[in-house]
C-alpha cells in the first residue's frame, strides 16, 4: 500500500514537473499566437525619427539617455555623450523585434527567463519616449536566445508592461552593462609618432623633460643629472603614447570634480605641427582623474586645438592606472639605479 502511494505520488510530481516545463518553454495551450510579423513594440518603428528619451533600469542601475541637439547624452553623467552607435543599434533592435512564440504567464517562472521585476531581478525595463513626451515604447527584456544553427534565428525573451505574459521574440537587443557602458569612452588619440616634446612635473614638483629633433629621431631626455646613466629608448619613449588610445573610465562636469589645489602632477606634450595639450592629474576615491587644456602654436593645430577644447574642456575623466602612470613619468623612471657600496 505503502509503495502503491509513493508511486502514485512521483507520477503527480512528473506530471506537475512536465507541465511547468511545458508552460515555460511553449505557453499555455489555449493561448493565442502571436500574428506573423507582430512586433513586440508596434508603435515604435514609426516614431524613430522623432524619439527624445530612452531610459534603462536593472536593479540599481538607471541610465536615462536624452536627445539634446540631435547627438544622445547620458543625463546621469552631466549630459555626457553617449555611445551613439550603441543607442542606435538599441532603438532599431526594439523595433526590430517581432513576437514569435507565447511563453509563461506564471510570475514564478519569469526569472527562468530573467523576465521577472527589474527592480530585484536579472532583466532590464526600456522605455522609449518621443518629443511630445509619450511613451511610444515599454518592454521588459530578458535572456538571450543564440542562433546555435546559423540559421537567422537569434531571440531574447520579452514581456511587455502591463501583461502577464512571457514571448520569445525574434531578433537581438543588447542591454547589458553599466552607465559606464553607454558612454562615449574616447578622450583623445594623439599618435606616440606626433609627438615632440613632453615635459613631466610631479605633485612634489619633480621634473622630466623629454625631446626629439624630428619624428625620425629618437627621443632624449633633457635635463639628465651629472653622472647619471640613462635607460634604453623604449624606456625613454614609453611616455610618448600616453595620449594614444586614451580612453575613460568615468566621467564628471567639472563643476563636481574641480582639480584640487595642492597635489596635482601636470605633463605637457607638444606635436611635430605645434598642437599642445596639458593635463593636470589628481586622484580622488582611488581614481586617476585628468583635466585637459589645448593649446596651439601656429594656424595648422589652431582649429583641432579649439575642437578638443570644445570636446573635453568641461570635463574631469578618470583613466585606467596604467595611463596614469606614463602621466606621473618621473626623471628617476629613466636612469638606471646607481648600484650600493
Amino acid at each position: 500500500m505503502q509503495r502503491r502511494g509513493f508511486i502514485l505520488l512521483l507520477a503527480a510530481t512528473v506530471v506537475m514537473v512536465a507541465g511547468a516545463v511545458l508552460s515555460l518553454r511553449t505557453g499555455e495551450g489555449t493561448v493565442t499566437r502571436a500574428a506573423p510579423g507582430e512586433r513586440a513594440l508596434p508603435g515604435l518603428a514609426p516614431k524613430l525619427g522623432a524619439l527624445a528619451r530612452v531610459r534603462l533600469t536593472r536593479g540599481a542601475m538607471k541610465a536615462d539617455f536624452a536627445q539634446i541637439g540631435g547627438h544622445w547624452v547620458v543625463a546621469e553623467k552631466g549630459n555626457y555623450p553617449a555611445d551613439e552607435p550603441r543607442v542606435r543599434r538599441l532603438l532599431l533592435g526594439l523595433a526590430d523585434l517581432e513576437l514569435v512564440e507565447p511563453k509563461t504567464k506564471i510570475p514564478a517562472l519569469f526569472p527562468r527567463l530573467d523576465v521577472d521585476d527589474p527592480a530585484s531581478g536579472k532583466s532590464t525595463e526600456v522605455v522609449v519616449q518621443d518629443t511630445s513626451g509619450q511613451v511610444v515604447g515599454q518592454l521588459i527584456v530578458g535572456k538571450s536566445r543564440p542562433d546555435r544553427l546559423g540559421g537567422g534565428n537569434t531571440g531574447v525573451y520579452v514581456r511587455r508592461v502591463g501583461e502577464d505574459r512571457a514571448w520569445l521574440a525574434r531578433g537581438s537587443v543588447d542591454v547589458s552593462g553599466d552607465v559606464i557602458d553607454w558612454l562615449d569612452r574616447h578622450i583623445l588619440d594623439i599618435p606616440a609618432g606626433r609627438i615632440a616634446t613632453m615635459i613631466f612635473v610631479g605633485a612634489h614638483q619633480g621634473v622630466a623633460v623629454i625631446g626629439r629633433h624630428g619624428v625620425t629621431d629618437p627621443f632624449a631626455v633633457e635635463n639628465v643629472p651629472a653622472g647619471a646613466k640613462l635607460k634604453g629608448q623604449p624606456a625613454i619613449s614609453a611616455p610618448a603614447a600616453a595620449l594614444e588610445g586614451l580612453d575613460l573610465i568615468d566621467v564628471k562636469p567639472l563643476t563636481e570634480e574641480p582639480v584640487p589645489r595642492s597635489g596635482v602632477a601636470t605633463a605637457a606634450f607638444t606635436t611635430v605641427d605645434g598642437l599642445t595639450l596639458r593635463l593636470r592629474l589628481f586622484e580622488t576615491d582611488g581614481k586617476d582623474w585628468i583635466a585637459i587644456e589645448a593649446d596651439s602654436a601656429g594656424k595648422g593645430t589652431a582649429a583641432e586645438s579649439k575642437a578638443i577644447n570644445a570636446r573635453v574642456g568641461h570635463w574631469a575623466y578618470a583613466i585606467p592606472p596604467y595611463k596614469a602612470k606614463m602621466l606621473r613619468t618621473r626623471l628617476e623612471d629613466m636612469l638606471v639605479p646607481e648600484k650600493g657600496p
